[in-house]
Formats: structure tokens, sequence, C-alpha cells
């Protein structure tokens, strides 16, 4: 392995969108065996550089070393023909393809006639497989792969295309511990073989462990890069946010009568004799591993699945929403873990998407009041601390905090009673998290009740009042006092341990 050898180098790289200033004068170099982390607040402009230096962005100025050259700006095919990757978390891989098709897609081996030369493809696939011990085979179909095998596709497929910088977005999200430690054995032997990583998470217990140096964005401009030894987690936090944070909790409140029950419910194979009750003024949390139901559960609940047996009622009156628009009616609203393709409209505005929830509170004679309109989302702007340079900004360019905060302006704008949360803080920073869980203690002061899915253990004992834990479509377990639990115990309780 070259040691020290600069594959990239970052330098003074800006760039703006309209209102935003997205990237200002950064600078970063990453090292041929290097993992080097890039850390940040939602908004900070980490996913602005990975689009530069991938090539799907342009910067305004400054310029991207590649070894000995030099560019102004790249495109995509420019990036990979110079050896840059990148592995998004959501893999762009094709399903129904197998494995050893998706490694060498668009270049595939030919026989002499000029057809694909599967034969070859297979025993190249299963040599590359073999070389860093993985466990998935050539034949494999995509689909059929865990999420984390999948993974190990689409890395082995820049791999194939010589690929001397690998970006990783997020690699860990939806991975579990054992997959994560798997993920850093494979991390470990690229770095063996020269190949620079650039390492974006939210994850800093992951980042401090993997990372040998990290560099932390804050409002698109470098506070530094930093050697893992000189940093905790407490101080890289405090460098992320400029500041310290206060990482007390809110004191829990004795929880209200019954807004929302459940009796004997089952759907189809999913969800076997689901038995519950939400209380006003009360968080719920519920847990569950990827074949649990939770998410079958919260989305039955929004009128997007229906039951095949059972009864619910929702303050003591039959309760069988048909969509997810007579659930909002009835007072229930929705924020979904996929807030870009389920939640957001992203093209429009920040105040159009806020007021869709509510249209009729912003109409006169059939038509849309727009100062109305903006009128409310600047109320609700300033109430949840949306950072945006105008009501009128398109959601699509705000950070992915801030776009969860225009779900939670929609909720509160449509007056919603009974809050279905799935996974709010999946993917935001530290500071972000800590400003959702305060705004869920709001919410739950004003008599409201929330219905949490989360997989984050620790913020499922932070904010819920009790936890009942799926397994299998069923409820194997509730905590009465989510205070009285910890992160090892729901653990065990959610696998069967």
């Amino acid at each position: 392995m070259v040691e020290n050898q600069p594959l990239l180098k970052i330098v003074n790289v800006s760039k703006s969108f309209p209102g935003v200033r997205a990237l200002d004068k950064v600078n970063m170099t990453l090292i041929s065996g290097e993992v080097h982390a890039l850390v940040g607040e939602n908004g900070a402009g980490k996913s602005t550089l990975v689009k530069i230096i991938s090539g799907a962005y342009a910067p305004d100025e400054g310029s991207i070393d590649i070894g000995n050259k030099s560019f102004r700006s790249l495109n995509p095919y420019q990036a990979r023909l110079n050896g840059i990757a990148t592995v998004y978390q959501e893999q762009q891989l094709v399903p129904w393809l197998s494995v050893a098709e998706n490694i060498f897609l668009g270049m595939e081996p030919r026989t002499r006639w000029g057809s694909i030369d599967f034969s070859t493809m297979k025993q190249e696939a299963e040599e590359r497989i073999h070389s860093y011990g993985l466990s998935i085979q050539p034949t494999d179909l995509v689909a059929a792969l865990s999420v984390a095998a999948r993974q190990e596709v689409a890395i082995l497929k820049v791999l194939a295309r010589q690929a001397k910088v690998l970006l990783l977005d997020e690699p860990t999200a939806s991975l579990t511990g054992s997959q994560v430690d798997f993920l850093f054995h494979l991390i470990h032997q690229l770095q063996q073989r020269g190949i620079g990583i650039l390492y974006i998470s939210h994850y800093l217990d992951e980042v401090l462990e993997i990372a040998q140096r990290i560099t932390v964005l804050q409002n698109g401009q470098c506070v530094g890069t930093f050697q893992k030894g000189d940093l905790t987690k407490e101080t890289l936090i405090e460098k992320m946010a400029g500041h310290k944070l206060d990482f007390s909790t809110v004191i829990k409140k004795p929880i209200g009568e019954k807004v929302l029950e459940l009796k004997e419910i089952s759907c189809n194979n999913v969800l076997q004799n689901i038995n519950l009750s939400l209380h006003k003024e009360e968080i719920l949390g519920i847990l569950g591993g990827n074949d649990s139901g939770c998410h079958e559960l919260i989305r039955l609940l929004a009128g997007l699945l229906p039951f095949s047996q059972g009864k619910m009622f929702l303050k003591g009156k039959p309760y069988s929403p048909n969509s997810i628009y007579d659930a909002l009616e009835k007072g229930l609203f929705f924020i979904p873990e996929n807030m870009r393709k389920e939640g957001l409209v992203l093209p429009l505005s920040l105040a159009q998407n806020i007021t869709l929830s509510n249209l009729k509170e912003i109409l006169t004679q059939g038509f849309i009041h727009l100062k109305k309109e903006g009128v409310q989302a600047q109320n609700l702007v300033k109430a949840l601390k949306i950072v945006t340079p105008s009501v009128k900004t398109e959601v699509q360019y705000l950070s992915g905090g801030n776009q969860r905060k225009v779900l939670f302006a929609k909720a509160l704008f449509a007056n919603a009673q009974i809050w279905l949360l799935e996974e709010p803080t999946q993917g935001v920073d530290v500071e972000a998290r800590q400003e959702i869980h305060r705004l869920l203690f709001d919410i739950k002061s004003k008599h409201k009740s929330i219905f949490l899915v989360s997989s984050d253990l620790e913020e499922l004992i932070t904010v819920a009042d009790r936890i009942i834990i799926l397994r299998r479509g069923q409820i194997v377990e509730e905590i009465a006092d989510s205070s009285s639990t910890n992160p090892k115990e729901l653990l065990q309780a959610m696998l069967g341990g």
C-alpha cells in the first residue's frame, strides 16, 4: 500500500443555491489507504460536497484535484474515468439482474462474436467475491439479497471500474450490528489496497471507530480536519454544532384518557391479534425488527392498509379509515420514514407543502389566498425554527432535518390530534434530533398523542412513555415505563433473546 499519497484534494470549493451558501471555500485532502470521515449537521454542506466530487454539481469556485490533475468541475463520466465512485444509501442496482450482471453492467465481457460471455463474467465475479471473503454468489438475484449484501454488490460494482476514491454515503443506515462489523472488515481490506474512502455518516460512534481523520463542516464552512485521537464524541458534537448541547431530558407527565384502541387486529399474514391503546398526552413507542409488522401497523392506522379482522376505536367510536385522507379528516396525521417520496412534494415551495394538509384554511371563494398561505407558513417556520431563505423556497433545496420539520409543520397546520411518526430522526444530526425530541414533548403537552415507530433504542427510552415490542406480527412485550429499561433489554426482547 502506498501511504500518504494524496488521491483527492478539495481546494477552496464554494457553491451557492438560490438564497443559500451551501459551501464556502471548503478545503479537504484524502490520502491513499485512508478512511476520512465527513461530518456535520443537516444543512452543513456534506451532500453538496459529495455531489461536487461525484460530478453531479459544478462548484462556483475552487478546484477538485485528483492525483496530478486539477479540475474546475467534473461531470459524472469524468469522475468515474478518474477513479471516483459513490455508493449511495439507496443503492443503484438492477434488482432483477444477478450479482455478476450488476457488477459488470455496461462493461460485460464479450465473446469473439460480440455476445455477452456469461461464463467469464460469472468466473470474474466469483474471483472478486472470494478475494474479499464475501458470502454472496454470482448467480444470486439482487432482489433476493439483504440490504447488507446489496451494499456489498454496490461496492464490488464500483471497484470493478477501478475506483481509487470511494465515497460511502450513510453506509450503515440500514444495517444491523453484525452487518456493520462485516462492512468495517471490508473497508479495512479496501484500505490495504490503497483505496481512499470518504465516509459520510451521522453515527458518530462509528465515525470515531473507523476513520483516521475527520473533517467537520458547519454552515457550509470547514471547521477543521482532526485526527481521531484528538476527539471524543462530545467534542466532535460541539464542533459540529458550534456550541455545547444540553443532553437533559424532559420530565414525563402522567398520561390521560384513551383516545385510540385496537382489539384483535389482524392484517393478512403481517399482523396477528394486535391489542393496544394510545392515550391522550402519551408518546407510545413501537419497536420491532424488519419483519415485525411495525411499519404495517402504522400504515394501517393511517388508512394505507386494510385490516382483515378485529376492531379499532377512535375516542370510543368505530374507526376504519379507507384512505390517508380519511384518517386526516379524523385527526390522524402520518409522517413517513421516506419523507422525500411519501411525505413531501419536492418541487413545490415550503409554504405550498405546509398548507396542503389543510387547504380549506387558506381558500377564499374556492381560490388559494396567497397572502394567507404565506403568513400561515411563516408562523410555522418561526415556531419550528426551520432554516430557509424564504417560505417560497422549494422544499427540495432544504436540508434533511429542515425537510423533516416541514412535515411537522404540515401536521400542526392540519391540527392533528394523533401523530403517526415513522423513524422521525433517521438520518438527522445530533442537534436536529434533540430539536425533534423537544418538539415531540411540546406536541404532547398540547393534549396531543403520538404513535412512534422507531428502531432507535435510545430514542424510545428518552421520549416514549410506554414501549410495545412486536416480533413477527405479534406483540411480545409491553414496557409500561420506558425509563425503567435499557437498550440491551429492549434488543433482547426484540430479538427474542
